[in-house]
């Protein structure tokens, strides 16, 4: 019993043994299928991602090689541009040489012309002595004179000569000058201009700015718009929002008002937390920036134009200037413009240039502060210029560039040429035809809805009215009446810049003829 036993638990254990030796052999059969699987479907990832990988190379060195190509065409079109601005400018100077070559030749030639005047003066200066020793000697021969009343007649005798030839000399000059003076003053404005360095340039845009998010949008305005009105109280402007333009609008009359909120809005955007109290820290420090900038800009052009001892604060002015314009142009480059030509006009005849570049720079001066004073530019500017005691010739010139008075000085002439040349040569100014026109028509169609008026005409570009009443229908009080009713008609219904000047004229004219009656 105990063999049977022992001999069924053998068995049983060779059977157990067989079991698990069966199931380890299926097992690890099992793990070769899965490891095969495993490293098939482990080739066929590392397959794909290598063609992933290879595809994304390609496509970044399409990439780069389309840049590079890009960059490439960009060098060639500049490297292009930049050699036809170098043929330009070398075709130019070409020119300048050759004009400068010609004005070499013509000073070599006055130079020789002036060396032979003055040989010729010499000459007729020995002769005149040998004629006067040979009058005097000829006089006391033939009519025994004394010493003194010899020297006295042949003194008399030379004074007429000299006073005929003297004559003589000042007509063919004021002759000759006549013929001449029209031809010789356009060549020197071509010289001057093309001398000046006259440039055109585009004014900066504070009228509007451009909102990039509806985040920046919401900066602006605030809670319940507080932003908004902290901005239009600390700065004097007035700000409209356009949602669907994601525009802000700056009004306002004052261009350095505008410029300064136009700045505190850029800082604002930029900024991450907006109140009331940020704002007006911006605003604080945004006025310190301007004042720089205009100082910077002031003693900019004072140094460009070689200018000493103009006051501090009139510098300020100048640069004030930057901020004004005039139908489109810079006030402040307009001035440059000016004062370099009339220095080069003042060079050309013998003035003093230094002078003529200042009243040049000087000459709009009033311009900067002309809308904050119920005055005109030219009034504005005088007062400026006598406050800082500048040179009578500096006021004259402000005073009649506008033909307002008369020109004491050659230099003030200069500057109004020069003003005119800067203000209408092609570019300067970008007002259309068209807005001039209807502006002269405007204001002259205020006056002659008068019925008293005969006749009006807008002169000095629309400046001022001249208003003709016909004598017989008005009296000194009347007239005084239409002027303020024109007045007020143009504030109204005209929009200008600065003042217009109305000036009523009433002219009583009776004629008579007084014939001899027949008997």
């Amino acid at each position: 019993m105990i063999l049977i036993t022992i001999i069924l638990l053998i068995l049983s254990i060779l059977i157990g043994f067989a079991f698990r030796k069966f199931q380890f052999n299926k097992s690890i059969q099992e793990a070769n299928i899965a490891a095969a699987q495993i490293r098939r479907h482990g080739e066929i990832k590392d397959k794909d991602e290598v063609e992933k990988l290879i595809s994304k190379e390609k496509k970044n060195t399409i990439q780069y090689r389309d840049g590079i190509e890009d960059e490439i065409k960009t060098d060639i079109e500049d490297n292009e541009r930049k050699s036809r601005w170098l043929d330009q400018r070398i075709e130019l100077l070409d020119k300048k040489e050759q004009g400068l070559a010609k004005k070499n030749e013509l000073l070599n030639q006055k130079n020789l012309d002036l060396k032979s005047q003055k040989k010729e003066l010499h000459d007729i200066r020995e002769n005149s002595r040998q004629l006067i020793l040979d009058r005097h000697e000829a006089l006391q021969n033939s009519a025994e004179m004394s010493q003194d009343a010899a020297d006295h007649e042949v003194l008399r005798e030379t004074e007429e000569d000299v006073s005929q030839t003297y004559n003589k000399y000042v007509i063919d000059a004021e002759t000759e000058l006549e013929a001449t003076s029209e031809n010789s003053a356009r060549v020197l404005i071509d010289q001057a201009i093309e001398h000046s360095g006259g440039k055109t340039v585009l004014y900066e845009n504070h009228r509007s700015l451009e909102v990039t998010s509806k985040e920046v949008l919401g900066k602006i305005i605030g809670n319940a718009g507080q932003n908004v009105r902290a901005i239009e109280a600390l700065t004097g402007v007035d700000i409209i929002i356009d949602d669907k333009e994601s525009e802000v609008i700056i009004n306002g009359y004052d261009p350095i008002r505008r410029a300064t909120a136009y700045r505190v809005l850029e800082r604002i955007s930029e900024t991450h937390r907006v109140n009331p109290d940020a704002i007006e820290q911006i605003v604080n420090e945004t006025n310190r920036y301007m004042d720089h900038h205009i100082r910077h800009y002031g003693e900019k052009a004072v140094n460009e134009l070689g200018l000493t001892k103009v006051a501090p604060d009139l510098i300020k002015f100048i640069g004030r200037m930057h901020y004004r314009t005039s139908y489109g142009q810079n006030i402040l480059e307009h001035s440059i413009e000016t004062a370099k030509l009339a220095g080069i006009f003042a060079a050309e005849l013998g003035e003093d240039s230094a002078m003529a570049r200042r009243a040049g720079l000087l000459h709009d001066i009033g311009k900067s502060i002309d809308r904050d004073i119920e005055a005109t530019h030219v009034e504005i500017g005088v007062e400026l210029t006598k406050q800082y005691r500048e040179s009578p010739v500096v006021v004259n010139t402000i005073a009649s560039h506008h033909g307002d008075v008369e020109s004491e000085y050659v230099i003030a002439d200069l500057v109004t040429a020069a003003d005119s040349i800067s203000g209408s040569r092609q570019g300067a100014r970008n007002e259309s035809a068209a807005d001039y026109l209807q502006r002269i028509k405007s204001l002259e169609g205020i006056a002659n809805e008068q019925p008293e008026v005969d006749e009006s005409y807008a002169i000095q570009a629309g400046r001022e009215l001249r208003v003709i009443v016909q004598p017989k229908k008005t009296n000194d009080k009347s007239i005084h009446d239409i002027a303020t009713e024109v007045k007020n008609e143009i504030e109204e219904n005209v929009t200008y810049p600065g003042q217009v000047k109305v000036t009523v004229v009433r002219k009583l004219e009776i004629v008579e003829y007084a014939e001899r009656r027949r008997a």
